[in-house]
């Protein structure tokens, strides 16, 4: 009987860790479509009516920073919402510039950080949006305790929108942070320019000097970008004993299992502006 008994139990053990197995890779699997799916939706809609009037002297970009591993995109988001569409844009517009289509809360991030808010990179851009109206004047915008440089796995991957209340400026307030998926291994992103020249080539995932960023001494490069290929890693909830990634160098990642997404995506919206005013009426 105990001969029998020790057999039923390494048999349950076999079929136990297996099914375990099976539901971390469908939980991964489940996951990390979900955000991409998410992330793909938003690419698709990057510059949409971000400058209706045409205006040359706005400085909203459809895309506000691209990183290697991080992206800040500007969209018309709410535009088929009649009353979120005028709230709060219509309060926006009157200073500088008489339309404004895109609030603060459409301007969007994507980035992967720590849950536990101790990843120690510092994601910058500039941005038109301190003032109760647009000014047309720049201001610094620091998204702190992200994840630029993909060395600590895993992460939480993040979908990151600012506030419309501008009494929120300075404060920790401004930043809101909404959990897209757990257990991400890395976000690597590549641009590319109209005849398909990759414009960040170094790609250098240990450091950012090289990343195309959000600084004013890159705009020209972020305002060539016509595509942009999106590649996300997901990591199984629980590592595999019996399992090892060759390819993984990393001692902490190597018996977790794997699951990776990647697409191109041509928003259409890039490069385009609205018909400028006619400044005789």
């Amino acid at each position: 009987m105990l001969v029998a008994i020790s057999g039923a139990l390494s048999l349950y053990d076999a079929t136990w860790d297996s099914f375990k197995q099976g539901e971390n890779a469908a939980e991964q699997q489940q996951g990390v479509r979900i955000a991409f799916d998410k992330i793909a939706t938003d690419l698709q809609m990057a510059g949409f009516n971000h400058n209706p009037d045409g205006d040359p002297s706005r400085p909203d970009e459809q895309i506000e920073a691209a990183y290697d591993t991080a992206i800040v995109i500007r969209a018309d988001f709410d535009s088929g919402d009649a009353s979120l569409a005028a709230v709060p844009e219509a309060t926006l517009a009157g200073d500088a510039f008489d339309v404004v289509s895109t609030g603060n809360d459409e301007i969007v991030v994507y980035a992967l950080a720590k849950s536990d808010g101790s990843s120690t990179d510092t994601l910058t851009f500039t941005a038109d949006l301190k003032e109760a109206a647009r000014d047309g004047v720049l201001e610094t915008v620091d998204i702190p305790n992200v994840a630029l440089v993909h060395d600590d796995p895993p992460y939480t991957l993040y979908r990151i929108t600012l506030s419309n209340d501008v009494g929120h400026w300075g404060t920790s307030d401004f930043v809101t942070r909404t959990v897209l998926a757990e257990n991400m291994g890395s976000l690597v992103l590549r641009y590319f320019d109209e005849a398909g020249a990759q414009i960040n080539g170094t790609l250098d995932l240990s450091s950012t000097a090289e990343d195309i960023g959000g600084g004013d001494a890159t705009i020209d490069d972020r305002s060539r970008i016509r595509r942009v290929e999106v590649a996300l890693t997901g990591l199984a909830r629980d590592p595999d004993p019996d399992w090892t990634d060759a390819s993984d160098g990393n001692p902490q990642t190597r018996h977790f299992r794997k699951f990776r997404l990647a697409s191109s995506i041509s928003p259409r919206n890039l490069g385009m502006v609205g018909i400028q005013d006619d400044a005789g009426g």
